[in-house]
């Protein structure tokens, strides 16, 4: 999995899907819907703002010396005072992720 945003009260997430300011994450760190979370992209430090609608865990698995536990949540949202270039810098993270 490959990071892209770093939470600001930490975690970090992995952009999985966006459509126009919607967008579906994978996460270290779950948000309660309507909650408001902040964070930035890794590669540029943009800052990013979104609106929690719904929020599931995906994955758990138990600690083994490879791999320490974790859970990944899948965080669906929208995007908050986002502008034409922020949600272009997006779609092109999750664009650059899919194989030919």
């Amino acid at each position: 999995m490959s990071w892209h945003l770093t939470w600001s009260r930490g975690g970090e997430a992995e952009l999985v899907e966006i459509d126009g300011d919607r967008v579906r994450l994978r996460s270290t760190a779950s948000s309660a819907p309507g909650a408001r979370v902040e964070g930035a992209l890794r590669s540029t430090g943009t800052a990013i703002r979104l609106k929690v609608a719904r929020c599931r865990l995906r994955a758990h698995h138990e600690p083994t010396e490879q791999a320490p536990a974790e859970r990944i949540y899948e965080l669906e949202g929208r995007l908050i005072d986002a502008t034409r270039e922020v949600r272009a810098e997006l779609a092109q993270l999750v664009g650059s992720e899919r194989p030919d």
